[in-house]
């Protein structure tokens, strides 16, 4: 033991320590001390300010299921341990460390929060391959009746579009925006779902044809709630085509 830090695992555990701040000042004084003279320290202390930096990064991704965070601690259990990495199974058969981690009791805390920082990494990076926007089938750019975009429209598959609007709309308090598309002008138009919010939405309608070129697509103002009669009922703000993306 050199300076209270043990070799090679307590180097890790202090780092990691040293980073979040959980040192009190004369411990933290003794490892600034010992960090001005050992380059291994210093590689340690600048490894954990970059995984934690990627926590704070990620820390604003949306959370996942349940049943995905069964998948995630199945995955992690099997996935073999590097050096230094804590071991899952002896975290869950611990008990639970003191809410204000001194002396002996550091290290279990440090553990526990090392595994949730791994499988909070791992949600994240989940999380965000799900929400990566797909290649849409098809491409619609809404018109208002000057000609200028008022939105974008990706069709994805059969019953999902993606609306991306592309300028400011007012919408009153009473009223609400609603998305249509005519997949055959023989049943006429078909709601796709509500804007909750003028920004970009993932809409999810009923199962359809497979969306084809030149299918139209709108969005109309309706009363709050959306149209009572199952056709557009209000304003047109955009419409238009759909064409295949040059992609």
């Amino acid at each position: 033991m050199t300076n209270g830090i043990e070799e090679p695992h307590d180097m890790s555990l202090a780092a990691g320590e040293y980073v979040l701040g959980l040192m009190d000042d004369a411990a933290r004084a003794d490892f600034e001390a010992r960090l001005a003279t050992d380059p291994e320290l210093r590689r340690l202390v600048a490894f954990e300010r970059e995984r934690f930096l990627e926590l704070d990064l990620t820390a604003s991704g949306p959370a996942p299921s349940a049943d995905l965070w069964q998948r995630i601690e199945q995955d992690v259990a099997r996935a073999p341990a590097p050096p230094n990495v804590v071991d899952l199974d002896a975290r869950r058969r611990q008990s639970a460390a003191p809410s204000a981690p001194t002396g002996p009791s550091r290290r279990g805390f440090w553990q526990g929060f090392a595994a949730a920082s791994v499988l909070g990494l791992i949600a994240s990076g989940v999380a965000y391959m799900q929400a990566t926007p797909q290649p849409p089938r098809l491409v619609v750019v809404l018109l208002n009746d000057q000609a200028q975009p008022v939105s974008l429209v990706e069709a994805l598959d059969d019953k999902r579009i993606r609306v991306v609007p592309l300028a400011a709309i007012d919408v009153p308090s009473n009223r609400t925006l609603q998305v249509w598309t005519l997949p055959d002008p023989a049943t006429g138009p078909v709601s796709m779902g509500l804007l909750e919010t003028v920004r970009a939405t993932l809409l999810e309608g009923p199962v359809l044809p497979s969306p084809r070129p030149d299918q139209l697509y709108e969005i109309t103002l309706e009363p709050a709630g959306g149209s009572p009669t199952g056709r557009p009922t209000g304003p047109i703000i955009g419409k238009g085509y759909a064409r295949t993306p040059r992609i």
